[in-house]
């Protein structure tokens, strides 16, 4: 079967089964859209696929374990994938990959940030964002992104992100810049220690999902005001290194993403304080995705 790679614009989607994705570094959400009737049959989940950090391998084996089972009846056409990782020169790869263990004649590989545009602003112009295990920005004008900032991942960027807000509370935690009560709280809800954590974050293979866990932490105990002030600050960083940058106030952020869903308080709070507008939070963009799917079909 000849296969076509990363087209989005030439379909003709009349009467297609597509399979639209929308993964992160954690999680995939999975949609089957039947355009012949306007329908979504099938929706699913399974593990992230980020193609910069996974071996052809691990991909494969999460493609064939938790999603062919899935669609094996369903006759794809075409597949929609949106993905954490999925930069320039790893979308032929992760397209080839779809294609041959999904049995798929063709597929559309693109950035989750251009999924998040896609989902929140459809056609129209305005910032937007994910703020999940990871984080990244862009200003998008209905039709690409004409400005945007790198993420650099948990090390050198993803402010806001989960990997990050994690990373500053275990750093807090074993510096003892936390009251005394966070601290025992801590411990007795994560049995870990400095080697443990050190092993998990510098020598396994998905450190920033590891360090994400640990924001269900943060949101138990945001209301204690040392915790309210590290998470104030860390999204006042995302704000200032990411969104300001673009000198485009005019334009609202739209932002996806469980860390955006979960701290939306504190991440309007902390947009007030740079300057910036909040436009639309959502969690999860399948369903708006899906929406996207039939209208440009």
């Amino acid at each position: 079967m000849q296969r076509y790679f990363n087209d989005f614009s030439v379909y003709n989607y009349e009467n297609m089964k597509i399979l639209l994705a929308d993964s992160g570094s954690t999680k995939t959400d999975w949609a089957l859209i039947d355009t012949e009737t306007g329908t979504a049959p099938l929706r699913f989940s399974s593990v992230g696929l980020n193609p910069c950090l996974m071996s052809d391998d691990a991909i494969i084996h999460v493609l064939s374990m938790e999603v062919a089972p899935q669609v094996i009846t369903a006759n794809i056409d075409y597949i929609r994938f949106y993905g954490a990782g999925c930069r320039p020169d790893q979308i032929d790869r992760m397209a080839m990959l779809l294609c041959q263990y999904l049995n798929a004649g063709k597929a559309y590989v693109a950035s989750d940030l251009l999924g998040a545009a896609h989902a929140l602003c459809g056609r129209n112009e305005g910032i937007v964002a994910i703020l999940g295990t990871g984080s990244g920005s862009a200003v998008y004008d209905g039709e690409k992104f004409i400005k945007q900032t790198p993420s650099l991942g948990f090390i050198l960027g993803d402010e806001g992100s989960g990997a990050v807000l994690g990373r500053r509370l275990l750093g807090d935690i074993f510096k003892q810049q936390l009251p005394r009560h966070i601290i025992e709280a801590f411990y007795q809800e994560y049995k870990v220690d400095v080697s443990s954590v050190i092993q998990e974050v510098y020598r396994s293979n998905a450190p920033s999902r590891y360090l994400a866990q640990f924001t269900r932490f943060l949101s138990a105990h945001r209301s204690d005001r040392k915790i309210h002030e590290l998470l104030i600050n860390e999204f006042q960083h995302f704000f200032a290194r990411n969104i300001v940058i673009y000198e485009r106030g005019d334009l609202c952020v739209n932002i996806v993403g469980s860390i955006a869903a979960v701290f939306e308080p504190e991440i309007r709070e902390a947009a007030d304080l740079e300057g910036c507008k909040i436009g639309t939070i959502v969690r999860i963009p399948m369903e708006n995705l899906i929406k996207f799917g039939f209208a440009e079909g």
